[in-house]
C-alpha cells in the first residue's frame, strides 16, 4: 500500500480512506520495538487536563520503554460497544500486559452522542475482561491506560464532548487521549537514523508515506524570500502566532469611520457587503452576494 501510493499507483479516491491510512502505518509500525519508537510517540498523547499518557502508564506501573514486545490487532469486534481501530498490547520486561486502544480518524469526526458516544463505548470494550482476554491471549491482570483518539487535528472539542457525556465524568478524563497523525510523522523523522535495521527502513517509510499525505505540522512558508518583508509583515508568512491587527498600511483619513471597521481591528465589526458596488450592471441573484442582503 504504502509504496503503491507513493509510485502514484493508488486511485486518489482511496486515498481518503482511513481504515487503509491506518493499516499501511500501524502495519509496520507493529514491529518496530517500544523503546525504539513507541515510548517517544506515547509521550505525546495528553489528555485534557495535559496529562501525558505515559504518566497515565506509569501510575499503573507500566513502563513504556521497559517493554519488549508490541502486538496490534485491527478492528476487534465488541459485540455489545463495537469495532475499535486497534488494540494495542505492550508486554515483556516482568511488567503487567499494558493495553490500551487507538481510535484512528482522518477527515472524519467521532461517532454517536451521548450514551452513543464512539469513545466512549470503546472505554467500556476495555473493562470487558472476557473480551480483552479472547482478543489479547492475557486472562490475567492488565494496565489498562484508556483510549487515544488520534485524529489530524487538534480535536479537544470532540474528546471534551465525549467526557461530558461520559457515565463517569472522572474516569473519561483520565482514560481520553488525544495524539495526532502529525506526532507520528515527526518522532519517526526524530527516531528512525537512530534505529537498527529493518525497523529503520519501516520508520522512514512510514514518515515518507505520511509527508506524502500532507500529515505533518505546518512550518511557515519555507521559500518565501522574507528579505523583501518588513519584519512586523514577515509575521504573516512564519508560523509564530501572532494576532492580526488590522491593515497598517491602510490611509484612515481617506475612509468614512463603516468603511474604516472593515479594515481594521480595533473594534468587532460585521461585514455588509461592497455597498459601492455599481448594481445596475449585475443580475439580482449577483446583487445579493455583493449587497449582503437576505
Amino acid at each position: 500500500m504504502i509504496e503503491a501510493e507513493l509510485r502514484g499507483k493508488v486511485p486518489s479516491k482511496l486515498q481518503d480512506v482511513e481504515d487503509l491510512l491506518t493499516s499501511a502505518v500501524f502495519g509496520l509500525l507493529q514491529y518496530v520495538p517500544p523503546c525504539t519508537f513507541w515510548s517517544a510517540l506515547l509521550t505525546r498523547a495528553e489528555s485534557r487536563r495535559a496529562k501525558l499518557f505515559v504518566e497515565r502508564c506509569r501510575e499503573l506501573g507500566a513502563h513504556i520503554s521497559d517493554y519488549e514486545n508490541v502486538k496490534v490487532h485491527f478492528w476487534p469486534v465488541h459485540q455489545e460497544f463495537g469495532e475499535p481501530d486497534l488494540l494495542l498490547v505492550f508486554s515483556g520486561a516482568e511488567q503487567l500486559p499494558l493495553c490500551f486502544i487507538i481510535e484512528a480518524k482522518l477527515w472524519a469526526n467521532k461517532s454517536g452522542i451521548e450514551q452513543q458516544d464512539q469513545l466512549n463505548r470503546y472505554l467500556a470494550a476495555l473493562k470487558d475482561p472476557e473480551w480483552l482476554g479472547k482478543i489479547t491471549g492475557f486472562r490475567g491482570p492488565m494496565a489498562l491506560p484508556g483510549l487515544i483518539y488520534l485524529t489530524p487535528r487538534a480535536a479537544w472539542l470532540e474528546l471534551s464532548d465525549s467526557i461530558e457525556h461520559a457515565p463517569n465524568y472522572l474516569v473519561a478524563e483520565a482514560s481520553l487521549f488525544l495524539l495526532q497523525w502529525q506526532d507520528i510523522l515527526e518522532v519517526a523523522h526524530q527516531v528512525f537514523p537512530q534505529a537498527d535495521q529493518p525497523q529503520r527502513t519501516m520508520l522512514s517509510r512510514v514518515a515518507d508515506f505520511l509527508e506524502h499525505r500532507d500529515l505533518d505540522y505546518f512550518r511557515g512558508f519555507s521559500h518565501i524570500p522574507l528579505g523583501y518583508f518588513a519584519a512586523v509583515n514577515a509575521h504573516f508568512y512564519s508560523p509564530v502566532e501572532v494576532g492580526f491587527s488590522g491593515f497598517s498600511e491602510m490611509l484612515p483619513d481617506m475612509m468614512s469611520p463603516s468603511e474604516l471597521s472593515f479594515y481594521t481591528s480595533k473594534r468587532a465589526s460585521i461585514f455588509r457587503g461592497f455597498t459601492k458596488e455599481p448594481f445596475k450592471p449585475v443580475t439580482a441573484m449577483d446583487t445579493l452576494f455583493y449587497g449582503g442582503s437576505q
